[in-house]
C-alpha cells in the first residue's frame, strides 16, 4: 500500500511539469490570434470608414450595410477574445479597437440618415403627385403627411459625421422637401384657414371666422401664389356668407371704444350710425386698417356705467362698463398700459393716492422710476411737474399730493439717449402698502439719415415691429417706414403692404435709412426666415412671491398663434433655475401630465395676456409657455417648440413665530426690534420690502391694547422689524413680568407690511402672538 501511494504521487508531480512546460506555447499562440482578431477589426473599420467618406466611395444613396455588418462581426471576434485575456492585457488590447468602433457608429448615423431620407423623399413623391393634379384638398392631406415625416425624420440627418459628408445629405434628402413645403406652404394655408373659416360661418362663429379670413387674405396680398385665384374665390366665397355684425366692444379709455366687425361695412361710416345708451355720445367714428375694426371717439364716460350699442338704429347686443372708481381705497394710475414713444417725446402719468381710511391722500408722494425687472432705474431720466418743472431731475422724486389725492408727473429721456425702458412707481410717504406701478414705456431714440444705416438680424429684446403705425426697432433705433420707401423681399421688390407681412422677428435686413420722408429709404429683408417668433413670458420677468391661485401673465409670441400656458405637475425647488432641460414629463394624452391653467391667442401686436389660474400653494410653481404655430397642433408644440418660463413662490407672506429683542429701554418702546420667523422662507427667500412702514396691534390678554409703528429700512435684516413708535392704552405701559422676566403678547393686526414683491403680510393661524 505505501509503495503505490508513492507511485500515484510521483506520476501527478510528472502531469504538473508537462502542464507547465506545454503553457507559455499555448498563450503565445492566444496572443497572436487576438492580434490578429485586433488587425481584421481594425481593416474592417478602415473600409467601413471609405464607404461613409467624402474621399471615399459614399455615394449617399446607398447603405454600406455589408461593410457596416463585416465590421461589427470583427469587432464582436476582437472583443470576445480580448475578455479571456489577462486583466494587465486587456486594456492596451482594447485601446486598438477605439478607431473601428468610431467607423461603426458614424456609419450608425450615416446609415439612419439615408434610411431616413428615403422614407421623406417617398413622401414627398406622393405630395408631388397631388401638386401636379391640382386637387387642393389632395394637396393640403399629403402636405401634412410630408411636413410630419420631415420633422421626425431630418433630425437623424443631422446626427451624420463630418461637416461635408453631413451637407451632401442635406442636400440630397433635406432640401428637396423644404423647397417643396417653401413652395406651396403659403397655399396650403390659405386653403386651411378659408375651410375653417367656413366652418366657423356655419357655427356661427363669427369672431373666429373673421380672424382667419384676415389673416388668409394677408397672405394672399403679400405672395404669389400658384392657384391665387382659386383661393381669392374660395376666401371672398366665405366672406360674402358672413353676416355683417358686431363681434366686440371694448374701452380703451374714458373717451375711446373699439368695434369690430365680422365684414367691412357696405357703406360709409359716419359717428351717427353708432348710438350708446345712459347719455354716451358718439363724436366720431375711424375705420382702421383692416376695413373691420372702427374706432369710435365718445363723450366722457362714466364710472362704473354699462353701455349698450346700436348700429344703423339695431341694437347689437354687446356693451361695455366703465371701470368704477375704486372704493377699497386702492392707489390707481391712468397711464398703466405699454407705451412705445420716441425721446423726442414724453410721457404723462396721473396717480390717485389714498391713506389709510381709503380717503384722498394729501401729502408726500415718493416717486421712483424702475426698470423692467423691477430693480431702480439708474439710467439718465427726468421727472418733472404737470408745469414742466423738473422735480430733483433724476429717477426719484417727493411730490406733493393735490386735494385730489392726484399726482401728475411727466417722464423724459435725453433726446440722443440710446433706447430706455422704465416706469415709475407712486408710493404714499407715510403709509407704503398704498402705491401703484405706471405703465412701462420704451423711449425709442429716432434713426438719422445715413448716420444710422443698420444691418443684422431681428431678434433683441428691443427690437420690435409696430405694422399699424409703420415703424420697426433695429438694435434699439426707430426707422419709420412709408409708401415712398423701396422694399426687397428675397431680392424682389414688393409693396408696402407685402414688405409688412414678409417682416417678422429672426429676419436678416439692411436698411438705407433717410429721415425726411420726402426722401426713399431702402428697407431689405435678405433672408425671411418665415419662422414664427419665439414665444416669452414678460412678466413676471423674475422669480415672485405671489399670494393667490391665479396670476395674469404677458408676454409676446407670433401674432395670430395660440399660446398655452403649462404648469409642471410637480412642484420644484427654487435652486433648479439653470435651463429647461427637465421638460421631459409633458404627455398630452396620458393620464401623467403637465396641466394647461391657461391658453390665448397672440394679439396682432404680438403680445398676449391672460390669467393662469389653479397654482398650487405653498410651493414653486413652475410655468412654461408653448406656442402652437399655424398648422402645428398642440402636440407639436410641446414636442418640438421652444419653451419659456416664469417661476411663482405661490404661498401666503406669513411667520409661525415672532421674537421680541428688547432694547436697553425697559418694557415694549421705540428700537425695539421684532424678529420674524417667515414660512417657506428657505424656497421663497422672503425679504422684508425696503421703506416698508406698518402697523401691527398687540394686546395683554386683559383687553388692554398698543399699536407699534414698525419700519424696515436698507440697513435693518432682512426679517427684522424696528419699532419706531408706540401708543399703548394709559393704564398699560407694557412692562417685562418683574417676576419671571417673560413677556407674551397677542398680535391682533397687521397691516401696511409688505415683502420685496408687495406681498401684504398675513397673521399665521400659529403665531397670533409674540415673546421676548
Amino acid at each position: 500500500m505505501k509503495k503505490k501511494a508513492i507511485k500515484i504521487a510521483a506520476s501527478t508531480a510528472v502531469a504538473a511539469s508537462a502542464f507547465v512546460a506545454a503553457a507559455p506555447a499555448q498563450q503565445a499562440d492566444a496572443a497572436t490570434n487576438v492580434n490578429q482578431l485586433i488587425t481584421d477589426a481594425q481593416n474592417a473599420g478602415t473600409v467601413l470608414k471609405w464607404a461613409i467618406s467624402v474621399e471615399g466611395t459614399a455615394d449617399y444613396k446607398t447603405e454600406p450595410w455589408a461593410e457596416y455588418n463585416n465590421a461589427k462581426n470583427a469587432l464582436k471576434k476582437a472583443e470576445d477574445a480580448i475578455a479571456k485575456l489577462a486583466t494587465s492585457e486587456k486594456l492596451a488590447a482594447q485601446a486598438k479597437l477605439v478607431d473601428p468602433k468610431v467607423s461603426i457608429t458614424r456609419a450608425g448615423a450615416y446609415i439612419d440618415a439615408i434610411t431616413s431620407g428615403k422614407k421623406i423623399l417617398a413622401k414627398n413623391a406622393a405630395f408631388e403627385a397631388a401638386v401636379k393634379a391640382g386637387n387642393l384638398d389632395q394637396i393640403e392631406k399629403e402636405y401634412h403627411v410630408v411636413t410630419e415625416e420631415f420633422r421626425k425624420q431630418t433630425i437623424l440627418n443631422y446626427r451624420v459625421y463630418g461637416q461635408s459628408t453631413r451637407d451632401e445629405i442635406l442636400k440630397e434628402y433635406k432640401l428637396p422637401i423644404e423647397k417643396t413645403v417653401r413652395g406651396y406652404a403659403n397655399e396650403v394655408t390659405v386653403h386651411m384657414l378659408t375651410k375653417a373659416a367656413a366652418a366657423d360661418v356655419k357655427a356661427n362663429k363669427l369672431e373666429e371666422a373673421a380672424l382667419k379670413l384676415t389673416e388668409a387674405q394677408s397672405i394672399l396680398d403679400a405672395a404669389d401664389l400658384k392657384w391665387e385665384t382659386t383661393l381669392q374665390k374660395s376666401a371672398d366665397d366665405v366672406a360674402a356668407s358672413m353676416p355683417l355684425q358686431v363681434l366686440s366692444v371694448s374701452r380703451t379709455d374714458k373717451n375711446t371704444v373699439v368695434v369690430k366687425f365680422s365684414k367691412t361695412p357696405a357703406d360709409l361710416l359716419a359717428a351717427g350710425q353708432f348710438t350708446f345708451d345712459n347719455g354716451l355720445v358718439v363724436q366720431s367714428a375711424t375705420l382702421g386698417t383692416d376695413k373691420k375694426t372702427v374706432t369710435l371717439k365718445t363723450t366722457d364716460q362714466v364710472a362704473g356705467k354699462t353701455y349698450a350699442l346700436a348700429y344703423q338704429g339695431v341694437a347689437t347686443g354687446k356693451s361695455f362698463t366703465a371701470p368704477a372708481n375704486p372704493t377699497d381705497g386702492s392707489t390707481t394710475v391712468d397711464a398703466a398700459d405699454t407705451a412705445r414713444i420716441e425721446t423726442t417725446n414724453t410721457r404723462t402719468y396721473t396717480a390717485s393716492v389714498k391713506n389709510s381710511d381709503n380717503g384722498n391722500y394729501t401729502g408726500v408722494v415718493e416717486i421712483q422710476l424702475k426698470k423692467p425687472d423691477g430693480t431702480d432705474y439708474t439710467g439718465p431720466a427726468y421727472i418733472s411737474n404737470i408745469d414742466g418743472v423738473k422735480v430733483d431731475g433724476g429717477q426719484y422724486a417727493e411730490v406733493e399730493a393735490g386735494l385730489d389725492g392726484k399726482v401728475s408727473i411727466i417722464v423724459s429721456v435725453p433726446e440722443n439717449e440710446a433706447t430706455t425702458v422704465l416706469y415709475p412707481v407712486f408710493t404714499n410717504q407715510e403709509d407704503s402698502s398704498k402705491f401703484v406701478k405706471g405703465g412701462l414705456t420704451y423711449f425709442y431714440e429716432a434713426a438719422k439719415t445715413s448716420v444710422d444705416n443698420a444691418s443684422g438680424t431681428y431678434g433683441s429684446d428691443l427690437d420690435f415691429i409696430d405694422k399699424t403705425n409703420n415703424y420697426v426697432v433695429l438694435a434699439g433705433l426707430k426707422y419709420n417706414f412709408d409708401s415712398n420707401d423701396t422694399f426687397i423681399v428675397a431680392e424682389k421688390v414688393v409693396t408696402l403692404d407685402a414688405f409688412k407681412a414678409a417682416l417678422s422677428k429672426n429676419d436678416t435686413y439692411t436698411v438705407d435709412y433717410q429721415e425726411n420722408k420726402a426722401n426713399t429709404s431702402v428697407f431689405t429683408i435678405i433672408e425671411d426666415t418665415d419662422a414664427d417668433a419665439d414665444v416669452e413670458i414678460k412678466n413676471p420677468a423674475k422669480v415672485l412671491t405671489y399670494d393667490g391661485t391665479t396670476f395674469r401673465l404677458t408676454g409676446e409670441g407670433q401674432p395670430g398663434s395660440k399660446v398655452y400656458i403649462y404648469l409642471e405637475k410637480d412642484s420644484v425647488d427654487i435652486s433648479d433655475l439653470e435651463d429647461d432641460s427637465d421638460i421631459t414629463d409633458v404627455t398630452l394624452n396620458g393620464e401623467d401630465k403637465d396641466t394647461v391653467v391657461a391658453e390665448t391667442t397672440v394679439g396682432s401686436n404680438g403680445t398676449w395676456a391672460v390669467q393662469a389660474a389653479n397654482l398650487k400653494q405653498n410651493v414653486t410653481n413652475k410655468l412654461y409657455a408653448v406656442q402652437v404655430a399655424k398648422g402645428d397642433t398642440q402636440t407639436d408644440a410641446v414636442d418640438d417648440g421652444t419653451y419659456t418660463f416664469a417661476y411663482l413662490n405661490v404661498g401666503k407672506f406669513t411667520s409661525e413665530t415672532i421674537t421680541w429683542n428688547d432694547n436697553s429701554t425697559p418694557g415694549l418702546s421705540v428700537g425695539d426690534s421684532l424678529l420674524f420667523d417667515f414660512v417657506n422662507n428657505e424656497a421663497f427667500g422672503h425679504d422684508f420690502k425696503n421703506g416698508t412702514k406698518g402697523t401691527i396691534v398687540v394686546d395683554d390678554g386683559f383687553g388692554r391694547k398698543a399699536t407699534l409703528t414698525v419700519e424696515h429700512t436698507s440697513t435693518t435684516a432682512a426679517d427684522t422689524l424696528v419699532i419706531t413708535k408706540v401708543s399703548a392704552a394709559a393704564n398699560f405701559n407694557f412692562q417685562t413680568d418683574s417676576v419671571t422676566g417673560a413677556s407674551y403678547f397677542n398680535v391682533d393686526s397687521v397691516s401696511g407690511v409688505l415683502n420685496q414683491d408687495n406681498v401684504t403680510y398675513k397673521l399665521h393661524e400659529d403665531g397670533k402672538s409674540f415673546t421676548k
